[in-house]
C-alpha cells in the first residue's frame, strides 16, 4: 500500500522529539523508522513465492488480535541476544507508531473510501475497494512529501530515502516476527520471512518509482485492456510527481465525517490526526516499555482497536 512516506515522516517526527528515549545510534534510529512502517513489509512477500503460505500474515496481524499482537512484540525482545536488544527495542516502539497512526487514521481512509465504492458511479463498487484506498493514501503520501520537504518524488525516491536498515538489523527483527507470529497467530515463519519481505518491499518500491508516469501508463493499459481489471492497481499504488500540499480526502475544511465502525462524528482533518497522534503515539511507547507491560496492558493500549479503528473480539 502506499502510505510508506506518510509513516515515514511521522516516525521522523516522533524520533526528533524523543531520540534520547528511543536510542540515539543509527541502527536504532533505522530500525524504528522501519518499526514506522509495521507489518506492511509483509504485503509484498508476494514477490517470494516460497513464503506463500505465510501471505496472509500481515492482513492477520491488521485485522486480527491485535492487544495479543503488541503482548508478544513486546514478549519477543526476551528471545534476542543482549547486543540485539536496543535494535529489536527500537523497532517495536516504531511499530507502535505505525499501530496508533493507521488506528486514528484509517477510520477517515475508509469513510471516504467506502463512500467513493458506494457513490453508484457505473463500475465502481466494494469490489474496487483496494484500489479507492490505495489511491486515497497515495494522495496522503505525496501532499505529507511536499508539505514536509517541498519536494516531490521526482527527487525524492522512496526506495532510497525509506527502508533503511543493515542486514543485522534485519535478521534480529526476524527473530522477532517469527516468535510474534507463533505467539500471537499460531503460524510458524522461518526467521528471514521478515528479512524477504524488506528485500521485496524495496524492490516494489522500485518498481512503482514513475515521476514521468510512462510506467503507470503503460501497466494501466495491461491492467485495464489486457487483464480486463475495472481499475489499475498498479496506477494506484505509483506515487506521482504532485506537487500540492492539500489533498481532495484530507478533509481541510474539517466537514463532519462518520467513523464507520464506531459511528462516532467527527471533524478531525488529516493534520489534526497526523499531529494529534505523536502524543498518543509516545504514551504507547512509554507504556510498552514498562517491564510489567503484558497482555492486560496490551489490551488497555489498544481498546480492543485493530490497525484499521475497527473494535474486535479478543
Amino acid at each position: 500500500m502506499p502510505a510508506i512516506l506518510t509513516h515515514d515522516f511521522f516516525g521522523q517526527d516522533v524520533y526528533a522529539a524523543h531520540s534520547h528515549v528511543i536510542g540515539k545510534s543509527i541502527d536504532e534510529k533505522d530500525a524504528f523508522l522501519l518499526g514506522n512502517q509495521g507489518p506492511d513489509p509483509l504485503f509484498y512477500l508476494v514477490l517470494s513465492p516460497s513464503m506463500k503460505q505465510f501471505f496472509g500474515l500481515g492482513s492477520a496481524m491488521h485485522h486480527d488480535a491485535p492487544s495479543k499482537l503488541i503482548a508478544a512484540l513486546k514478549e519477543s525482545l526476551q528471545v534476542l541476544e543482549e547486543h540485539e536488544l536496543p535494535v529489536g527495542r527500537a523497532y517495536a516502539l516504531g511499530f507502535l507508531c505505525h499501530y496508533s497512526l493507521d488506528r486514528a487514521m484509517h477510520p477517515l481512509v475508509y469513510c471516504q473510501q467506502y463512500a467513493i465504492c458506494d457513490a453508484g458511479i457505473d463500475g465502481l463498487n466494494r469490489s474496487q475497494e483496494n484500489e479507492v484506498h490505495a489511491e486515497i493514501e497515495r494522495e496522503y503520501d505525496e501532499m505529507v512529501l511536499f508539505s514536509k520537504l517541498g519536494r516531490t518524488i521526482r527527487s525524492y525516491r522512496p526506495f532510497e530515502e525509506a527502508l533503511h536498515a543493515s542486514e543485522r538489523t534485519l535478521q534480529t527483527i526476524g527473530k522477532m516476527y517469527a516468535f510474534v507470529a507463533m505467539k500471537a497467530y499460531r503460524t510458524f515463519p522461518p526467521v528471514d520471512l521478515f528479512v524477504s519481505a524488506v528485500h521485496d518491499f524495496r524492490r516494489m518500491q522500485r518498481l512503482f518509482y514513475s515521476p514521468n508516469g510512462t510506467m503507470q501508463s503503460a501497466l494501466n493499459v495491461v491492467e485495464t485492456r489486457v487483464l480486463n481489471r475495472q481499475f489499475s492497481f498498479y496506477k494506484s499504488m505509483s506515487h506521482r510527481d504532485n506537487a500540492t500540499r492539500v489533498s481532495d480526502f484530507d478533509n481541510r475544511m474539517r466537514h463532519p465525517w462518520e467513523n464507520p465502525y464506531t459511528h462516532e462524528v467527527s471533524t478531525q482533518s488529516f493534520w489534526d490526526i497526523f499531529d494529534g497522534t505523536k502524543a498518543i503515539a509516545f504514551s504507547a511507547i512509554e507504556a510498552f516499555d514498562k517491564d510489567d507491560f503484558d497482555e492486560t496492558a496490551a489490551r488497555a493500549l489498544t481498546g480492543s482497536l485493530n490497525f484499521s479503528g475497527q473494535p474486535v473480539e479478543e
